[in-house]
């Protein structure tokens, strides 16, 4: 990449006539993802993908920059990759997709996925009456990424249980298919055989009875009744967690994004009608991500190959 950086250096200078000190500022940039990429598998311009940036992004806050900062080398990468989409050294922009919030921006708190085990096991090992009731709730909020609202109003016609999807009514009464795992989807099972019939034998109100989730005293569950109780079992398990229920489906996000989706699809799994609205979670870290993908991604793993 050290001749495009040259000819990129070339055209800022003869062809835009930036002053040398913006010059130097922009080499400096490209240097250090330069080096960058010769740790991470050395990748050629070519082949670099939004995955790519996503993880220089993540390399940038694992340093506890300045979003100032941060966002000066991603302008200096967006401009170079222009210029390389116009000398057609690549067909497509691998920056398209990635957003720097500003820094009044706040970002989404998640659990880290070690979390979401001891969340899951705790709530499993609860000895509570009504504890597969919000395991399920869990389960299924975690596997779906939906809302706290939409799974208080999810109907047990959307759910099709053969091929593990539901249909989910989200803002706008837009309607968004979803995938349900295999785990989310024992739990939920368990839940409809032991708890739910007797449930549904106290119905206050016989409208009810199409949702998926009821109280023990037989009425639809609210979000204020979710996170009441999620609150209850962390008191009751001695977890060092902060919990609300939205946290659940920032976490399906970040680790979606995390372990190599598609931000697009991920935009459609969370029914974000902007993409603007699921790029946020770009900008969250994972413990240890760029060491596992050092470990996972098949051209860091040839460049080890080869030093070995």
């Amino acid at each position: 990449m050290l001749k495009q950086i040259e000819q990129f250096e070339h055209y800022l200078r003869n062809e835009r006539y930036y002053s040398e000190h913006t010059i130097s500022g922009y080499m400096r940039d490209l240097k250090e993802f330069q080096t960058f990429l010769a740790s991470s598998g050395d990748a050629q311009l070519v082949d670099l993908t939004y995955q790519d940036m996503r993880l220089y992004l993540v390399h940038l806050n694992e340093r506890q920059l300045a979003n100032a900062t941060i966002g000066r080398k991603l302008s200096t990468l967006r401009s170079f990759f222009k210029f390389a989409l116009m000398q057609r050294w690549i067909t497509t922009n691998p920056m398209d997709l990635l957003h720097m919030p500003n820094n009044k921006q706040r970002l989404p708190n998640f659990f880290y996925e070690n979390e979401i085990s001891q969340l899951i096991e705790a709530a499993r090992r609860d000895e509570a009456p009504d504890a597969p009731l919000l395991l399920s709730i869990i389960e299924l909020l975690y596997a779906t990424g939906m809302r706290i609202s939409e799974c208080c109003d999810l109907e047990l016609s959307r759910i099709d249980f053969d091929i593990q999807m539901a249909r989910i009514i989200g803002k706008g009464n837009k309607e968004r298919i979803v995938p349900i795992g295999d785990i989310a989807i024992n739990v939920l099972q368990q839940y409809l055989r032991v708890l739910r019939p007797e449930y549904v034998a106290k119905l206050a109100n016989p409208e009810d009875e199409r949702y998926v989730f009821l109280t023990p005293k037989g009425k639809k569950i609210t979000p204020q009744y979710v996170r009441h109780h999620l609150k209850k079992l962390i008191e009751r398990t001695g977890l060092n967690l902060a919990i609300h229920p939205h946290k659940l489906r920032h976490s399906f996000a970040t680790h979606l994004l995390n372990r190599g989706a598609d931000m697009r699809s991920v935009q459609e799994l969370l029914g974000h009608a902007n993409l603007s609205s699921t790029q946020i979670y770009t900008h969250l870290t994972k413990d240890k991500l760029r060491q596992d993908y050092l470990k996972a991604h098949p051209r860091a793993k040839r460049l080890t190959t080869q030093e070995d």
